[in-house]
Parts: structure tokens; C-alpha cells; sequence
């Protein structure tokens, strides 16, 4: 296991900087998250910070499995059986942003590496991340970052060069 994990990333690293920073990143937040899994449930329930923490971090797994589908904290919030309200209270304890706010981060995360590494056209990319059609997620994109998906692309092109 120990092989593959590093062959893996010596690819990542092999390929572009971001992208391995991105998988290694990545790679730890899931080795957290493994660990916090044995913890003992009674040892959770005795701080209120260490039970924000078991929820904020069940639902950043959570939403990992989830962002093309569902977009909305309702969905996560019912899958950890708590209210969206407290599910948000949790996040901005836990990490200083909403549970809307880490949602939107990720799935502008997810296109901007979609749309600097893959070979996707901007429809194929916006169907990936389960948006109805592309003008729907061409408006996201410009809400959320202030850019279109074709500047992002021509901006991290230009990066490259």
C-alpha cells in the first residue's frame, strides 16, 4: 500500500506542482479523517469542540462523495441526522466559514482543476459537477470567482506556458 501511495504521488508531483500539492493535500485530509474514525465515541461526546469536529469533518467527507449530486447543506445536514442550522453553527466554529460557504469552495476547487487539467470542454465539465446545463454553471462560476470558465481555462493555460 505503501508503494502505491508513493508511486502515486511521485506521478502527481511528476506532472505539475499544484496537482501534487493538491493530491497531498488531499492525502492527509483523508488520513486524518481515518484516524479521527477510531476514536472512541465517548471520548467524542465529552468536549463540544471535539463533537464539532466529528460532524464538520464527517461532512467534508461527505460532501468529498456528494458535490456533483447535491449542492445544498439540507442534504448533508440530513445525513449526519442534525439540523442544517447546527450543522452551519459547527462549520463556522470549526472553520471560521458556513456549511454553504465550504460547499461552494469545493466545487469551485473541483472546476478549476477540471478546467486547468483535464481536456473537458466547458459543457463536458459542467455536466461532471451535475449542473443542469452549462449557463447555469457559467453563472456560478462568474458569481463565485468573478471569472468565466473560459478565462479560468486561458488564465491556467497561460500559467503553464
Amino acid at each position: 500500500m505503501k508503494v502505491i501511495f508513493l508511486d502515486r504521488m511521485e506521478r502527481f508531483k511528476s506532472k505539475d506542482k499544484n496537482l501534487y500539492c493538491s493530491a497531498a493535500h488531499n492525502a492527509i485530509e483523508g488520513l486524518i479523517l481515518d484516524a479521527f474514525s477510531h476514536v472512541a465515541k465517548e471520548d467524542v461526546n465529552k468536549d463540544i469542540q471535539f463533537e464539532y469536529l466529528h460532524y464538520t469533518n464527517r461532512f467534508k467527507v461527505l460532501l468529498q462523495r456528494d458535490y456533483k449530486e447535491f449542492k445544498k447543506v439540507s442534504h448533508y445536514a440530513n445525513e449526519l441526522n442534525i439540523s442544517s442550522r447546527k450543522l452551519t453553527e459547527m462549520t463556522e466554529y470549526i472553520l471560521g466559514k458556513t456549511a454553504k460557504q465550504i460547499i461552494i469552495e469545493k466545487i469551485v476547487d473541483e472546476s478549476k482543476k477540471l478546467l486547468q487539467y483535464s481536456d473537458y470542454t466547458i459543457s463536458q465539465i459542467s455536466y461532471e459537477l451535475g449542473f443542469t446545463n452549462e449557463g447555469n454553471y457559467t453563472n456560478f462560476l462568474k458569481k463565485h470567482t468573478g471569472k468565466s470558465p473560459s478565462m479560468i481555462r486561458r488564465y491556467a493555460v497561460a500559467i503553464r506556458s
